[in-house]
Parts: C-alpha cells; structure tokens; sequence
C-alpha cells in the first residue's frame, strides 16, 4: 500500500470511528489534530533519548451517562481489512497507555483498541490482559523507550505491575464493520437526542 494511500485511508477510518462513536450520543470526541484540545493526546517516551518520536493517540473525549458518565477515554483507530500487523501495532498501544496512564492519569479512565478487523482470534480474551501488557513492555523497542533498559532481563525491577494490570482493566477491543456502521440514530433523531443532553447539561451547572 503507497504511503499515501494508506495515510488517506487512516484518516479516513478515524473520521469514520469518530463519527460511530459521537453518534451513539455516549461520548463526547476529539482527534490528535483538533487546534485547542488535540494536545491532550500527546506524550513522549521517558526514555528515547532522540531515538523515538513523541506518539499521541488518534482521539480523546469523555463518555455520557449512567455508570461512565465523565470518564475520559483515549483511543487508537486502525482501518485495517484484514489481520496484517495488526497485533504489532496493538502491543505498541499498550505500551503507550502505559506511559500515559504514568502520566496523565485523569486522561485515562478508558483505552479504546478499534479497528475493522480482529487478529489472533483464538487468544482474543488474553489480548486485554497484565500478560499481554507485561509482553507489550518486553519488547525490544518498547523496554528501550518506555522502561530505558536494553536487556529483558532487566525489565522486571523497572515496570510497575500495579499500573499494567490497570491498563489490562481499562482497555476496550472495538470491531466496527461497514454494516455496524449504520446502526447508529438517524440525522434527526440524534440531534433530537443531542438537544435532550445539552438541556440536562445546562440544568446540572
């Protein structure tokens, strides 16, 4: 796939998520480029010594309603077809949300993985586990710029296991299809919907 072809197609499957997800009414989004709010999704590796670039997620934004209400999330977006090197790319994702829950905890509350395809079907339950986060932090390319160890036996004394096991609790695995997409509130009942919320938002202040 050109660089730009896939640039075009990434950009296309987070304004499709973002909309997937405004629409449901439960959340209130942002991605990485919005000019005041985009920063908050931004971080630094603590140990990549001009090795590695800073790395922001693909969107923020806080949830509505009942047992979620005001909790904030932080979300990755992948317009795969297919596996690829998905899983690849999720174990760098938990090693992110292990740096900024480290970091910006109030950011936090929830990690959300979305994607159009699934990868390694058959370990699909092991994927938001410590396990899983322990191994995402193992990796060479991690353990350098999250941990600043060069050697896996090294990684023990330097992780935190208490905050693995909470990016383990907090992470959400989201797989949209096309079809999925339009189970969403019409045009004109969500803004109905929306109306509802901004009245019970006004009344709350």
């Amino acid at each position: 796939m050109a660089g730009e072809s896939a640039h075009d197609k990434g950009r296309d499957g987070l304004q499709r998520a973002k909309q997937w997800l405004d629409l449901t009414t439960r959340v209130e989004s942002w991605t990485h480029d919005h000019r005041i709010l985009g920063s908050l999704v931004h971080f630094e590796w603590p140990f990549a010594r001009g090795l590695a670039k800073p790395f922001s997620f693909d969107m923020g934004g806080e949830f509505r309603g009942e047992s979620l209400a005001e909790q904030s999330f932080l979300a990755e977006v992948k317009n795969y077809e297919y596996e690829m090197d998905l899983h690849a790319h999720f174990l760098d994702f938990l090693a992110k949300c292990y740096i900024a829950l480290g970091n910006r905890p109030e950011l936090c509350d929830n990690f959300l993985w979305i994607s159009w395809s699934p990868f390694q079907a058959q370990k699909w339950n092991q994927h938001a586990t410590t396990a899983s986060v322990r191994r995402a932090l193992t990796l060479p390319r991690n353990r350098k710029r999250a941990l600043g160890v060069d050697k896996a036996d090294d990684v023990v004394g330097q992780w935190d296991v208490e905050r693995m096991g909470e990016v383990a609790k907090r992470i959400w695995l989201i797989t949209l299809s096309d079809k999925q997409e339009m189970l969403v509130p019409i045009e004109d009942h969500y803004f109905k919907i929306k109306e509802i919320i901004d009245r019970e938002r006004g009344l709350r202040r």
